[in-house]
């Protein structure tokens, strides 16, 4: 058992990568337990109806991707583009911004849908986030050419706003500001972007107002030494 984690462990950071490594691999996982136990997509996947009773839904929708295809290029869009940004962000600021990028566009979609959309929409996959990662890709990797399906070439940027144009239209057949607000997740790229709180890592925004554990540390020594300068 040790030696399993000893190689999964070797296996997540070995390209500098691990969330995005370790967000594929679950991805894959609850693929192949739901073809054995179907509920696992319910209990994991974001409906308005059940919000409430399963509230951690709104954070592992994108883990529940039902077709093996949809699954695989998601994840090969996901190691390219998620990889390429978690090398230049650090594995923690990535992280946080795949957080905040599932919670910001799983909630709006959300209360678009309580008040606007009496049927059910049923929220999952990887694409939703991908769409905010792709923004934010192009964003830092202006310049950057790919060839599109191995053979059309496509800067960063239209390749950016044609995902976005996909994701739109995909959920605009519910209703115009469902498909609106599965682009909500685009907003939180500009946290991260120059002259955005979050710039510089989240790591630094955390020690610039005192979360760090140095931070803790020197509060911990200062209320210490004014409780000593009091007793004295």
């Amino acid at each position: 058992m040790r030696g399993f984690a000893r190689e999964l462990k070797y296996f997540l950071y070995r390209d500098f990568i691990p969330v995005t490594k370790g967000l594929i691999l679950a991805g894959g996982i609850i693929l192949l337990l739901s073809q054995f136990y179907r509920p696992l997509i319910n209990l994991l996947s974001l409906t308005p109806v059940t919000l409430f009773r399963y509230p951690w839904t709104v954070i592992t929708y994108p883990l529940v991707n039902p077709e093996i295809f949809s699954l695989i290029f998601a994840a090969l869009w996901l190691w390219f583009i998620g990889g390429s940004l978690e090398r230049s962000w650090g594995s923690f600021t990535y992280g946080v911004f795949f957080f905040l990028v599932t919670l910001v566009t799983g909630l709006v979609m959300m209360l678009v849908s309580w008040v606007f959309i009496p049927l059910p929409v049923w929220v999952a996959g990887f694409w939703l986030p991908l769409t905010a990662l792709t923004w934010a890709w192009a964003d830092i990797f202006r310049d950057r050419e790919i060839l599109f399906w191995g053979l059309i070439p496509i800067k960063s940027q239209w390749l950016a706003w044609i995902l976005a144009a996909i994701t739109f239209f995909s959920y605009s057949h519910y209703h115009l500001l469902l498909g609106a607000a599965s682009l909500s997740g685009i907003g939180v790229v500009y946290l991260f972007r120059g002259g955005g709180p979050f710039s510089r890592g989240f790591r630094y925004w955390m020690w610039q107002r005192g979360f760090s554990s140095k931070g803790w540390t020197d509060r911990f020594h200062k209320k210490g030494k004014d409780r000593l300068k009091r007793v004295k």
